[in-house]
């Protein structure tokens, strides 16, 4: 198509238009925002041919952009439809090409459940349908869009619509595919390219599902035309009686022409961003061109496991689960792709790295990172590498205190009880790392850290490590104090290798703690009672305690504490105000 000149630009329909004709004329993206807000229809058919017949790159990149927009844009059938013939006319294969990817957008189909009636049983029976919904923009001769209500509920007028009532999105859809069929007989070189790069615009979002897919009319010509499992309607393609579309199989139209080389699938299976059209060239490689797949290095199949292409990856898991020599991949490459690849894979991935690698080629600070980590087969590959391995350095060990924090729940507590087993071993062991899993955020962790105090006696024994724990703000350890205090209390030192500060608010934190510690609250009335009868001085520290401890309790306990402030009082006759300011509700003779 000749394009020597540049046609001055059609008459506009007031400021609007002519900001909108000077963005054009300065090649800026914003233009194409721009003509999608512009509703006058003469004024948009006149654009067309100013927009075609324009020789400048930026012209046609504009329209690149207009065209993979969805074709929903107000009062814009002419524009659209003048642009199309222009296309069509002309032989622009990459206009046309997102003609047919944008027409075949424009119909979607849905199922829904119908009745009707039977007569012979005289009853409503109910039915799937597929309906094609009336989801068309409002008519171009419809006044409502102009104005600023229909600027403020523009919104409501496009999303989820298109321009065309549904016949003619269905004529517009087979016309553009009528384009690349003639190319196909008529002009056969140009054929393979001219799709290629129509398929590579198709995405995901175009096939959520199977109705979907079969709703994209060029797009099931390309790759199934001739496929017995489908057939082709006036209003879409539709399975076959009897047939699934998990049978569907690569069968496109000019086979012929597909099978002169496996350059043109090959770069579909690399660059398509659509997993049908991937899988599709999958399909075609392993059948009619084996050995271009055999012709893949080790660095390609690496780099397509990480890939943004789901059909890719697991094409690439395949070939490399089928290859030997993966010991020559290095372990930097292996934690590399575990960290990139999609999660659904790393079962794979792990079960081929841990068969490869060998654990000593792993640091250890790889393998604290790959236990770290949330999915559970990366935290299970670096647990089987830190299995055989020992903390040596100051790093080391502060990396062993993390796995507190291990993100897998399901192996965090396996990897704590190592940690500890870990760290026992060392010949410098500090007494205060069992507070490192005792003041977990996580009570599991707590658990196995209270479990190891009692079997580590270089903890167990350590005064400092007791008097740390008093300050706990976790229920599971201020109760087993209580307890622990019991039996120290037994001891001739009894409780005086605590800070009586640090003792009083385990036993506040105890006995105010309404649902829990029941069973705890009887030995804390008891220790209040001992300790107030042997330091009588701290009476108005721990009376009110005795106070909160008699409400906190029943049946003999509370017997036991009223007969403990009695006999304190006896023998302490002059703290008796004391007491009964502390308890006004006793009657005293």
């Amino acid at each position: 198509m000749a394009r020597d000149r540049k046609p001055p630009p059609p008459a506009g329909n007031g400021p609007d238009w002519d900001r909108t004709v000077r963005l054009f004329q300065a090649g800026a993206p914003e233009f194409v925002d721009a003509i999608r807000q512009r509703v006058n229809a003469p004024a948009l058919a006149t654009f067309a041919e100013t927009w075609w017949t324009d020789p400048r790159i930026e012209a046609k990149r504009l329209l690149f952009n207009y065209l993979d927009l969805p074709f929903n844009a107000p009062r814009h059938e002419p524009l659209v439809k003048r642009l199309f013939k222009f296309a069509d006319t002309t032989g622009d294969d990459a206009i046309m090409a997102r003609f047919l990817v944008g027409f075949d957008r424009t119909i979607r189909r849905r199922r829904s459940t119908k009745q009707k009636y039977n007569y012979r049983s005289r009853s409503y029976e109910q039915y799937e349908a597929v309906t094609t919904p009336s989801d068309t923009t409002l008519s171009r001769d419809d006044r409502s869009y102009s104005g600023p209500w229909f600027s403020q509920n523009r919104e409501q007028f496009t999303q989820g619509k298109f321009l065309f009532s549904v016949p003619t999105r269905n004529y517009l859809r087979r016309r553009a595919w009528r384009y690349f069929r003639k190319l196909g007989r008529k002009e056969p070189a140009r054929y393979i390219p001219a799709v290629c790069a129509a398929l590579k615009l198709y995405t995901d979002a175009d096939v959520p599902d199977g109705l979907a897919l079969l709703d994209n009319w060029g797009l099931v010509h390309v790759l199934f035309h001739h496929s017995p499992t489908i057939v082709s309607k006036p209003a879409g393609w539709r399975v076959a009686d009897g047939g699934t579309l998990s049978r569907l199989q690569p069968d496109p139209m000019f086979r012929k022409l597909w099978l002169r080389s496996p350059e043109p699938i090959f770069d579909l299976l690399v660059t398509a961003k659509c997993r049908p059209v991937a899988m599709w060239a999958v399909q075609m490689l392993r059948k009619n061109f084996p050995d271009r797949l055999a012709q893949l290095t080790l660095d390609e199949m690496l780099a397509w496991v990480t890939a943004p292409n789901g059909a890719l990856n697991e094409l690439a898991l395949e070939l490399l689960e089928a290859r030997g020599g993966l010991e020559e991949v290095s372990v930097e490459q292996w934690l590399r792709i575990t960290e990139e690849v999609r999660t659904d894979l790393l079962d794979r991935i792990c079960t081929m790295v841990e068969r490869n690698v060998k654990p000593e080629q792993v640091t250890f600070a790889s393998a604290v990172r790959l236990a770290m980590q949330r999915p559970v087969p990366l935290a299970r590959l670096g647990f089987a590498f830190l299995k055989g391995k020992k903390p040596r350095t100051q790093d080391e060990l502060t990396a062993v205190f993390n796995l507190r924090n291990a993100e897998a729940e399901p192996l965090r507590a396996d990897l704590v009880k190592w940690a500890c087993e870990a760290l026992s071993g060392r010949t410098d062991f500090d007494p205060l790392w069992v507070l490192e899993f005792l003041d977990s955020r996580f009570e599991e962790v707590r658990e196995i850290g209270w479990e190891w105090l009692q079997i580590e006696p270089r903890a167990r024994d350590a005064i400092q490590v007791w008097q740390r724990l008093l300050e706990s703000p976790y229920d599971n350890i201020r109760l087993r104090l209580v307890g622990m205090l019991e039996d120290r209390a037994k001891e001739p030192a009894g409780l005086t290798k605590f800070s009586p500060e640090r003792v009083r608010f385990l036993w506040a934190t105890v006995l105010l703690n309404v649902h829990r510690g029941s069973r705890a609250k009887p030995f804390v009335v008891r220790q209040i009672i001992d300790r107030l009868t042997d330091h009588p001085d701290e009476a108005g520290d721990l009376l009110p305690m005795v106070a909160v401890a008699l409400r906190s309790v029943r049946g003999p306990e509370f017997r036991v504490g009223l007969a403990g402030v009695a006999g304190f009082v006896a023998k302490n006759p002059t703290r008796k105000p004391l007491v009964e300011a502390v308890f006004p509700e006793l009657q005293w003779n």
